[in-house]
């Protein structure tokens, strides 16, 4: 299960196999592993080097530890890493374009597969998420519901990757998503394209048509590249 370690980085060592056994499904979410005592038995590493490491894979968010029970791996691993892709985003000047490159890469294909993938109960909660945005007049409520909207789709597309990169970037595109809205609000002075747009893409999704789901979630990013390359 685990090997002894010889490496002067001792503690990195250990967390090296502790991500291992979790890329390789022999720790799963939930998992409880084992004491400090076992841990470092198995490894042949003193208690100290073990310490540091779970205290290091705890900052990183893989572990919790909890009071009088134990050290666990996480059930939201894919949350530890929003703040590291924000960072970076941040500190290479990542730029708007860089967001809707990946807004595209993600829903163009989700809302492909929410459409073939989609259970009536999904496509019923859709449809009432989308009716909200012809029924609130206040503009930073709909900013809500439009993340709202593209938020559900990428469950419904059932691809745990989909899923995940949209988790792990939401920071990034829901600020993108708000901002982007109210500038194309403020640019057109109105806001019933974007109404539609969206109308389009549920109804679409609700019916099982994913040739238009995609000619619609395009219509719509296009309109937002467009409209941010004016302002």
């Amino acid at each position: 299960m685990f090997s002894n370690i010889t490496n002067k980085k001792i503690y990195q060592q250990v967390i090296s196999q502790i991500q291992d056994m979790i890329l390789s499904g022999k720790l799963k979410k939930g998992d409880k592993l084992m004491s400090e005592r076992e841990l470092s038995e198995k490894m042949g590493v003193s208690r100290t080097s073990i310490r540091e490491a779970l205290r290091v894979l705890e900052t990183m968010g893989i572990i919790e530890s909890r009071q009088g029970e134990g050290n666990f791996i996480c059930n939201n691993i894919e949350t530890s890493l929003i703040q590291p892709l924000s960072m970076m985003f941040i500190l290479n000047n990542g730029s708007y374009e860089d967001i809707l490159e990946l807004r595209s890469m993600i829903e163009l294909e989700a809302v492909k597969l929410a459409a073939t993938r989609g259970t009536e109960e999904e496509f019923e909660e859709l449809k009432k998420i989308s009716q909200e945005l012809t029924r609130n007049d206040k503009i930073y409520n709909k900013g809500d519901i439009d993340k709202e909207i593209h938020h559900k789709i990428a469950c419904m597309s059932k691809n745990f990757l989909i899923k995940s990169l949209y988790k792990i970037s939401l920071n990034l595109l829901e600020d993108f998503i708000i901002n982007s809205r109210q500038k194309i609000v403020d640019y057109y002075h109105e806001e019933d394209t974007l109404n539609i747009q969206h109308k389009k893409i549920c109804d679409s999704i609700i019916a099982r048509d994913p040739e238009n789901a995609y000619i619609y979630m395009k219509e719509h990013l296009d309109l937002i590249k467009i409209t941010m390359e004016k302002i």
